[in-house]
């Protein structure tokens, strides 16, 4: 069996880099798992990398409220669905750039 075949056989698929020394595998997407996230998700038209750090913004005659902290800890409960060693607190705090941008785009294959 080669280690494609058993990574498959694991559900693990493709490695993503999200800073230094943060390698991750993203799961295969399963119709359970396709719909965990798709529920978690649900309503949040925001990107990740948006969310990051910005105080809840109130409602106002604009703009809707936008609870941005809840935003960013609802992309961070799905990255860890769909990671298979999902992120520690302190690699999380260490995504770079292009892992932000990884992550921007990880979870589209499952929504």
């Amino acid at each position: 069996m080669t280690d494609k075949q058993l990574d498959k056989t694991l559900n693990i698929g493709d490695e993503i880099t999200l800073g230094e020394g943060i390698v991750k595998h993203v799961k295969i997407g399963t119709i359970a798992l396709i719909r965990q996230v798709r529920q978690l998700m649900s309503g949040n038209e925001y990107k990740f990398s948006f969310s990051i750090g910005r105080e809840k913004w109130e409602d106002t005659e604009e703009l809707a409220e936008v609870d941005w902290p809840k935003v960013e800890a609802l992309h961070k409960e799905a990255f860890n669905l769909v990671l298979v060693e999902g992120l520690t607190e302190e690699e999380y705090e260490n995504v770079d750039e292009e892992g932000i941008k990884e992550l921007d785009g990880l979870l589209e294959r499952f929504l």
